[in-house]
């Protein structure tokens, strides 16, 4: 039996000046359609081609099937909800899909996160999905995570830290009028206006910058992983904020080289890395063919051309 495309969201058009929104949701319906072979639609109101039927969603074909993916997807998110398990276009799977099968090799890990840090690690630790720091009111005392983080320890023995948070489509992040976070990020006694301070590494007067929508939710995940290296100054000698994001996703790579520009030094403590080329990386290094077949995978359903 085949499949079409299913209907695509009328309100992509002109939303991304890249129409990257649009060509993303049309290469999740075709990926559905014809690789996974499966209908579409949640429900009546989502009723889109990039979503999955909830049965589907329910067997976890928006994970990949092998190599523990849908083990750990299943762990980490024990209810069958659209934004994890039915809608193939949002973020929140791809850490597990992208990043999880890195765990079952060491290896594999160490080569591959030493070539996209740039320099030769001892060790990586396995990577972990959607974590914070405990208690969060020793960091940023709010509910800021890593979409994955692991440590490393470098040449030197010196130990560090990797947040990672990975986007697809997402553009601009709109400040909620009236919200805790519309209180804390305009409010210059703030934990994370101290963590700004503290840490040393931004230029002198970009504070009302870095609060605005382009660039708040990239400040503050850059801020968590600061917070916990100075939280533990004898544990970490340096931490690294990493952001992934496919190459057609403009609006995320301008966002990325202008907050760049806030910072004093490129020092490595915030990086920025295509889809395209971690599967570049992770293909250079892989160990065996169950590797290539996975991603494979990867390059079907996130490349969008």
């Amino acid at each position: 039996m085949s499949y079409g495309i299913g209907p695509q969201y009328s309100g992509d058009d002109g939303l991304d000046k890249s129409e990257f929104l649009k060509k993303a949701r049309l290469h999740q319906s075709r990926f559905r359609a014809e690789r996974l072979k499966l209908p579409h639609g949640w429900s009546k109101t989502k009723n889109y081609g990039n979503f999955l039927t909830p049965c589907d969603a329910d067997a976890g074909c928006n994970f990949y099937p092998e190599l523990g993916i849908l083990e750990a997807a299943r762990k980490r998110y024990p209810i069958t909800s659209e934004k994890v398990y039915g809608n193939m276009l949002r973020s929140e799977h791809i850490p597990l899909n992208m990043l999880w099968p890195l765990n079952l090799d060491d290896k594999y890990r160490l080569q591959v996160f030493s070539d996209l840090l740039g320099e030769p690690l001892s060790t990586v630790d396995p990577i972990r999905i959607e974590f914070a720091p405990s208690p969060r009111s020793e960091y940023l005392n709010d509910g800021t995570s890593f979409d994955a983080y692991t440590e490393s320890t470098d040449k030197e023995g010196r130990r560090g830290l990797i947040g990672i948070e990975v986007k697809y489509t997402e553009r601009a992040y709109k400040l909620k009028h009236g919200s805790t976070e519309e209180r804390t990020v305009n409010d210059r006694a703030s934990i994370y206006f101290k963590v700004m301070a503290a840490c040393g590494i931004f230029k002198p007067g970009c504070e009302t910058q870095v609060i605005t929508d382009d660039y708040r939710q990239i400040w503050r995940n850059h801020l968590l992983a600061e917070s916990i290296l100075l939280k533990h100054p004898e544990r970490f000698a340096h931490a690294t904020s990493l952001t992934l994001f496919p190459k057609g996703n403009k609006h995320m790579d301008d966002a990325c080289t202008g907050y760049k520009s806030f910072l004093a030094a490129p020092d490595g403590r915030f990086m920025t890395l295509t889809y395209e080329r971690f599967l570049d990386i992770c293909q250079e290094h892989s160990p065996s063919p169950d590797f290539d077949k996975w991603l494979t995978y990867l390059q079907e359903r996130y490349i969008v051309v």
